[in-house]
């Protein structure tokens, strides 16, 4: 399994690991990230391996290694990233960060860990200087802080937000992501209702199918779920990448999204998601108190399970 560290090295750099070894970042393309074994220079291990920028995924796996191995360090480093993730992202008390984090470890990898109260003293510290921005008590705020209109790497992140209302949209997407929106063919959209900030209701992502991967393009936050707020999001899209054709796009059944799609881009074929409607048959199932039967009777269930299949059969058949 790969995992990459966000602070793996101790200059605070990205380290990928992958079956047991652990490779710092060489150099980039657009197309590729280039590893070398973190043992290139102490051991002169020159093993490296090729993942893709998009999707991380291995492109050319790893030449043969010719450094020692030493998997206790591999464990205190990933103990060391989950305490820094869960300290900056969680409200747990430093000691239930801490309880967390040993989970799984060894007890080699146990007994070279600092005395506990150090760990939590860190995990303050941590804290203390986690300088993110407070949410806004007032729904219709009137600015967005400039460092959350930028990615990290200081290119221009937030492209829209159409300003204090009921209707308030805010859109996201960075430079590289813009490209891919507007050279792309074919999409895949919808909406979360779970990771919301309060001042709104849904977040709507949409991803491309980008050299045989999907990603994603473009986040939106939304105060509505219907036609018109769909549609105003589709043409504030629009103004800053014109280019943006679809010619299919992959949603769920939402009405008030089918119909937006229809509006703004006529000649797109728009498809229903598989697990979507496997979703809404399950829904009418139960809408028409067929559960009990739906669970009791094997039969039954086999032959509601036939109505999913019919989406693989042809429409002649």
């Amino acid at each position: 399994m790969i995992t990459i560290s966000t602070f793996g090295t101790t200059k605070r750099k990205p380290l990928l690991d992958y079956n047991g070894h652990s490779y710092v970042k060489d150099r980039s393309t657009t197309e590729k990230i280039y590893w070398r074994c973190s043992r290139y220079s102490t051991q002169h291990c020159r093993s490296r391996l090729h993942t893709c920028i998009l999707t991380n995924n291995i492109v050319k796996p790893p030449t043969e290694h010719s450094c020692t191995f030493d998997g206790t360090t591999l464990e205190l480093r990933k103990f060391d990233q989950q305490l820094i993730d869960r300290a900056k992202s969680t409200q747990e008390a430093p000691d239930m960060i801490v309880t967390n984090c040993i989970k799984g470890m060894s007890d080699q990898a146990v007994s070279r860990l600092p005395i506990r109260d150090n760990i939590k003293r860190r995990i303050r510290k941590i804290r203390s200087k986690n300088d993110y921005t407070a949410v806004p008590n007032d729904p219709n705020f009137l600015s967005i802080p400039s460092a959350l209109c930028k990615t990290q790497r200081n290119s221009q992140f937030l492209r829209s937000d159409t300003g204090p209302g009921d209707d308030r949209i805010l859109i996201f997407a960075s430079d590289e992501q813009l490209g891919i929106l507007q050279s792309a063919h074919h999409f895949m959209s919808d909406g979360t209702f779970k990771v919301v900030p309060e001042e709104f209701y849904q977040l709507y992502i949409i991803h491309a199918v980008y050299r045989d991967h999907v990603t994603p393009v473009c986040y939106a936050l939304l105060r509505r779920k219907d036609a018109s707020t769909y549609e105003r999001l589709f043409n504030e899209i629009l103004k800053f990448a014109p280019e943006w054709t679809p010619e299919s796009m992959l949603i769920d059944y939402e009405k008030a999204c089918i119909n937006a799609y229809q509006s703004v881009f006529p000649d797109a074929l728009l498809s229903g998601c598989y697990f979507h409607l496997k979703q809404n048959l399950h829904r009418k199932l139960q809408s028409l108190g067929w559960q009990t039967q739906y669970q009791t009777d094997s039969v039954f269930a086999h032959n509601i399970h036939k109505f999913g299949a019919l989406a693989f059969l042809s429409p002649n058949d």
